[in-house]
């Protein structure tokens, strides 16, 4: 299992899970990079865990499938999300993330791409 894999698996709980919120974090570099799709990049730790408690207050009862594969500088993941915005309309998107990890398996850098949203 990668750390996007991991990632992906954190986020599904992250939400409703205090610890798996905090794991989601760990997996970050201290001084890593978030570029989230259509938005500001973030960096740092404090910044990326403020995005996605943002993140998190939004959206609820997220459902993803992902296929994670290995690239030169990383690892890109292609992804569909299903859930409920905080007005209680349903959405569902698909989209990639790009991500570079360091020598000790954190996440330095991550692109969100969102291909199609509804």
């Amino acid at each position: 299992m990668t750390v996007l894999d991991r990632y992906f698996e954190l986020s599904d709980r992250a939400n409703d899970d205090e610890q798996a919120f905090y794991e989601l974090v760990e997996l970050f570099a201290d001084e890593a990079e978030v570029q989230p799709a259509g938005a500001c990049k973030v960096v740092g730790k404090d910044a990326i865990a403020n995005l996605y408690r943002q993140f998190f207050q939004n959206y609820s009862g997220i459902q993803r499938v992902w296929t994670t594969r290995r690239t030169e500088n990383g690892l890109e993941a292609i992804w569909a999300i299903a859930g409920k915005r905080d007005s209680g309309e349903l959405f569902a998107m698909q989209g990639r993330h790009i991500a570079e990890v360091d020598a000790q398996g954190k996440i330095y850098a991550l692109e969100v791409h969102v291909s199609k949203a509804n």
